[in-house]
C-alpha cells in the first residue's frame, strides 16, 4: 500500500501542545496571583494597606498605632482649606483657631485601615491595587464648631450691616438716600460649611456674604429715645481673651438692652439672658487624651493628644458688658477661663498606667455582616479611652448616637416585645463585654440593665448589659487610685471581642458566682402570622421561644483585709416563637393569627 503523507498529521499535536501550555501558563499565573494576594493580605493583617495616605501623609504598611503617632506629629495643626468670605471689594479669610476646627485623625486612621477590607473579595482586591498605586487618599473629617463659625460671620455682618436712610437736607446741601444692607447669617453659614467640607487643602474658595437690600425709608428716620440718649454709633465688640475671638453686640442689640430712662440704664434680665446665650457658643469642654499601652515594654504612647477647653463666667461677663455699655466703650472683655483636661498628655507619667488590671471577652461568631460591622464601629469608639481615679465611665457618653450617620448599619435589635430590624444591632455585644470586664475586675457598677429576654449571644443569663442611647446606659466607677486605660481587641474573623483595662492592679480578689435561676416562666404558644409574600404551605420562623426567669449573680470582693458582696439581679420576660406562614397554610393550634405583615 502506498503511504500518503498528510501535512496536517503533525500540526494537530503541535497545536494541542501549544494550547495545553497556554492553559497551564494561565492556570499557574492565576494561582500565582491568588498566592501573592494571600501573602500580601497576610502581611497586612494588622497593618494599613501599602499606599494609603491621610491628608497627604503616607501611612501605608503601618499599624494603626504607628499611623496615629505619625499623624499627631505631622498633622497636629491640620489646616483649614483656604476659604474666605467676600463682599464687594473686601474679604475675610477664615482661620482654624477662629472657628475651633479640629481634624478627626483617629477616625481617618480607622477609615484608612478599612480600605481593602470590605469583605467582598473583588472589591477588596481592586481597592488594594488602587492603594498600591497611591490612589487611596483619605481626608480627615473636620469637626467645625458651628457656633464659633456663626460668631465669625456675625462679626463680619456687623461691619457690613447698615440702615437705610432717606434723602435729607443739611442746610443748602442735599444728602442722597442710601439703601440699607442686612446679612443673612444662616444662609452664609450654610454656604461656608459646604465650602469647608468640599474644598481641598490646596484650592482657594471664596464664599459671597449673603446680603439683602433694605428699602429707603419714606421719611427721615426719627431717633428712638434710647438712641437719642446714647451716643453709641458703632457695635460693641466683645472679646474672648483666650481665643482672640470678637463677637459683635450690634446697635439693634444695644437698643434692646438699654432702657428708655435718662440717663440710659441696662435691662439686667435681658443682658444676663444675652450673655448666657453667648456662653453656650463660647464654652467648650476640654478634649481628653487617648492613650495606648504596650504590654511588652510597659510604655504608654499617645493616640490623640489632650486640649484645654474654656468656660465663661456669666456673672463677671455681664458686669463687664454693662460697664462698657454705660461708659460708651467700644470693646468689652468677656470673663473666660481655661478648663484643663482630666486626662492630660503632659501628665502621663503620673497616671499609674503600669499593668493589666482586668480583661473580659465575649463571642459573636456566626453574626451577620451588618452585626459584625456594628460591633467594629462601636468598639473603635473606646480605643484609648482613659478614666481618671474615682470617675464614672459612661458607655453612651463615649459611643454617642447610635445612628447611620455615625457609621452604624441596620441589624436585628430588641424593640419592645419583638425582634426587629433597626440601626445598631450588635452594639450590646460591646456593652456586655465592657460590663463583664468591669464586673469581674471588681469595679462598682453604677448603672446596668439586662435585655428584655435571654439572648443566646451572651451565653449564661444574668451577665449581659443592654444600652439604648441616650436613655439606657451602662456605667461603672474607677475606684482605684490610678487612671484606667481601656483597650478593645477585635478578632472579627473568629468572632471574639476582648476589652483590656490597664492601670495599677488593686490588691483584691474577685469571685463571681454561678447564675442562680428562679421563677421560670414558660412562653406563650407560638404565634402564626399570615404573610402574603410567602407561598401557600410555606412557613418561616422569625422569633424563637425563650423561657422567662429571674437570675441573680453574687460577687465577692476581698480587698485590704475586708470582704464585701453584692448581688446582680436580672428579670427576663418569656419570649414566644413566631412563624410567618403563607396563605392557606395548615398550622398547629392555636390557629393562624388573622393579620398580615407590612
Amino acid at each position: 500500500m502506498q503511504r500518503v503523507y498528510s501535512p496536517t498529521s503533525k500540526v494537530e499535536p503541535i497545536r494541542r501542545t501549544a494550547f495545553d501550555m497556554l492553559t497551564l501558563f494561565l492556570l499557574l499565573s492565576f494561582f500565582a496571583v491568588i498566592g501573592l494576594a494571600a501573602i500580601w493580605g497576610f502581611w497586612h493583617t494588622s497593618r494599613i494597606y501599602t499606599g494609603v495616605s491621610v491628608g497627604g501623609v503616607p501611612i501605608g504598611a503601618m499599624t494603626r498605632a504607628e499611623a496615629i503617632r505619625r499623624l499627631n506629629s505631622e498633622l497636629a495643626d491640620f489646616p483649614l482649606p483656604p476659604v474666605s468670605i467676600v463682599y464687594a471689594d473686601k474679604q475675610w479669610p477664615l482661620e482654624t483657631a477662629q472657628i475651633n476646627a479640629q481634624a478627626d485623625l483617629l477616625g481617618a486612621v480607622n477609615q484608612a485601615y478599612r480600605v481593602g477590607r470590605s469583605g467582598k473579595l473583588p472589591q477588596d482586591l481592586a481597592d488594594q491595587f488602587a492603594a498600591a498605586l497611591g490612589w487611596a487618599e483619605i481626608m480627615p473629617q473636620l469637626a467645625i464648631d458651628s457656633d464659633a463659625l456663626r460668631n465669625a460671620i456675625e462679626t463680619v455682618a456687623a461691619s457690613v450691616t447698615r440702615n437705610g436712610m432717606a434723602e435729607r437736607r443739611l442746610g443748602a446741601v442735599v444728602v442722597p438716600a442710601v439703601e440699607g444692607v442686612t446679612v443673612d447669617v444662616d444662609a452664609t453659614l450654610q454656604a461656608v460649611l459646604t465650602s469647608l467640607q468640599s474644598t481641598r487643602l490646596y484650592d482657594m474658595a471664596q464664599v459671597p456674604l449673603v446680603t439683602h437690600s433694605v428699602a429707603v425709608p419714606a421719611a427721615p428716620v426719627v431717633a428712638a429715645p434710647v438712641e437719642a440718649a446714647s451716643s453709641r454709633q458703632q457695635p460693641l465688640l466683645l472679646r474672648d481673651p483666650l481665643s482672640g475671638l470678637k463677637l459683635a453686640l450690634t446697635l439693634a442689640d444695644t437698643r434692646r438692652l438699654l432702657t428708655a430712662a435718662e440717663p440710659p440704664q441696662v435691662d439686667e434680665a435681658r443682658l444676663t439672658a444675652y450673655v448666657e446665650s453667648l456662653a453656650t457658643q463660647i464654652d467648650r469642654p476640654a478634649r481628653e487624651a487617648r492613650l495606648r499601652f504596650n504590654p511588652a515594654t510597659g510604655g504608654v504612647t499617645v493616640l490623640s493628644p489632650s486640649a484645654a477647653g474654656r468656660k465663661m463666667d456669666v456673672a463677671a461677663s455681664v458686669a463687664a458688658v454693662r460697664d462698657a455699655l454705660l461708659s460708651g466703650a467700644t470693646e468689652a472683655q468677656l470673663a473666660v477661663s481655661t478648663v484643663a483636661p482630666e486626662v492630660d498628655t503632659n501628665r502621663i507619667a503620673e497616671m499609674g498606667i503600669l499593668e493589666l488590671v482586668a480583661s473580659g471577652s465575649t463571642y459573636f461568631a456566626g453574626s451577620s455582616a451588618s452585626r459584625v460591622r456594628n460591633i467594629e464601629v462601636a468598639a473603635e469608639q473606646f480605643d484609648g479611652v482613659v478614666i481618671p481615679p474615682n470617675r464614672i465611665f459612661s458607655f453612651n457618653r463615649i459611643v454617642r448616637d447610635v445612628s447611620s450617620a455615625n457609621g452604624f448599619e441596620d441589624s436585628l435589635i430588641i424593640w419592645g416585645d419583638r425582634t426587629a430590624v433597626g440601626v445598631g444591632g450588635g452594639v450590646c455585644q460591646v456593652s456586655t463585654t465592657l460590663f463583664r470586664t468591669a464586673y469581674e475586675g471588681g469595679f462598682p457598677i453604677v448603672q446596668r440593665h439586662n435585655h428584655g429576654y435571654v439572648v443566646d449571644w451572651y451565653g449564661e443569663p444574668g451577665m449581659d448589659a443592654t444600652i439604648f442611647t441616650p436613655t439606657v446606659d451602662f456605667q461603672f466607677r474607677n475606684d482605684t487610685d490610678a487612671y484606667l486605660l481601656i483597650e478593645p481587641s477585635l478578632d472579627s474573623a473568629n468572632g471574639v471581642i476582648t476589652f483590656n483595662f490597664y492601670g495599677t492592679r488593686p490588691d483584691r480578689v474577685v469571685t463571681v458566682g454561678d447564675p442562680q435561676i428562679s421563677d421560670v416562666k414558660q412562653p406563650e404558644p407560638p404565634a402564626y402570622i399570615v404573610d402574603e409574600s410567602l407561598a401557600p404551605g410555606q412557613m418561616k420562623q422569625v422569633e424563637w421561644e425563650k423561657e422567662g426567669m429571674s437570675v441573680t449573680v453574687q460577687r465577692t470582693i476581698v480587698e485590704d483585709g475586708t470582704t464585701r458582696t453584692d448581688t446582680l439581679r436580672s428579670e427576663y420576660q418569656p419570649w414566644k416563637a413566631v412563624y410567618l406562614v403563607g396563605p392557606g397554610t395548615d398550622v398547629p393550634t392555636p390557629a393562624a393569627t388573622p393579620a398580615t405583615t407590612p
